[in-house]
């Protein structure tokens, strides 16, 4: 399934053709125009003992539409070069088909940070093929989080991460993930593929931050108008930083595309947030 149908495609190609060369610009040059966007998330005053610490997030590689191996390098170099604390892959390592995967974990295979490297799967790794993307994944020492969680610590300050499986594919499951929930228990950092299950948790009084992708942005976007098409549970988050209640989401543009192979005023992006303590 594409996030583009024929129609769009055409319509994207007129929009290019207007622009006089913008479909090639979009598709020659700012389709690897990778930017590092560093966003500063605010905690809140019980949870600012976890403040500095730096998460950096990629999503949507989408590796078998075109392996681009040198641009997936190139990506784990800067991701490496921020020095993050923690690294989250938030899903669609591929698109139709699983085997590509290998290949692109040969590349995810030199990330690194302190606290670990963790993934969740998205609607496309279902679809390919949920059980060998995670093999993959784990065989480089990757761990994948299908609604579980893991327990981590930062200067000795205890925090969850927990990962969901698809919510397009009904797979997500947040109680799943932390059965004994209490008020009392560590605060949460969630990674789920589709930004669009945070109206589901956002009134958690223990998720601080929900990690996703999927929207790639909108891939296309048109000046003064935004994101051109947008997938389901990808519709109210988009791109970048919102709020709600008293809990965060940053959605990444992700750094691989769906056909038709363009960005438009949405270069690949790699994303590092750091938590902040409160004013």
């Amino acid at each position: 399934m594409k996030l583009f149908s024929r129609r769009a495609a055409i319509r994207l190609g007129l929009l290019g053709g207007a622009g006089g060369g913008s479909l090639a610009y979009g598709s020659l040059l700012e389709r690897h125009h990778l930017v590092v966007e560093k966003t500063r998330c605010p905690l809140k005053k019980e949870h600012a003992d976890l403040a500095e610490l730096k998460i950096a997030m990629v999503a949507d590689f989408h590796f078998d539409e075109l392996q681009e191996g040198e641009f997936v390098s190139k990506c784990v170099e800067k991701i490496n070069d921020q020095k993050p604390d923690l690294i989250v892959l938030c899903g669609d390592y591929v698109s139709h088909e699983s085997k590509p995967v290998e290949a692109l974990c040969e590349h995810l295979d030199k990330l690194n940070a302190p606290l670990g490297v963790f993934a969740v799967l998205g609607n496309h790794d279902y679809w390919a093929g949920a059980d060998s993307v995670t093999k993959q994944l784990t065989r480089v020492g990757i761990q994948v989080l299908r609604n579980q969680a893991e327990t981590l610590s930062y200067h000795r300050h205890p925090f969850q991460l927990a990962g969901l499986g698809s919510a397009w594919e009904r797979k997500a499951d947040f109680k799943a993930a932390l059965p004994h929930s209490t008020v009392t228990s560590p605060p949460v950092i969630l990674a789920v593929h589709e930004p669009d299950y945070f109206d589901r948790v956002c009134k958690n009084p223990r998720l601080i931050l929900q990690l996703s992708g999927h929207t790639h942005g909108g891939q296309v976007c048109a000046p003064f108008y935004g994101a051109m098409i947008l997938p389901s549970w990808g519709k109210n988050y988009i791109s970048g930083l919102y709020r709600r209640h008293d809990s965060h989401i940053y959605v990444t543009r992700g750094v691989g595309t769906l056909f038709p192979h363009v960005r438009f005023c949405c270069p690949p992006e790699i994303s590092l947030i750091t938590l902040v303590a409160p004013n």
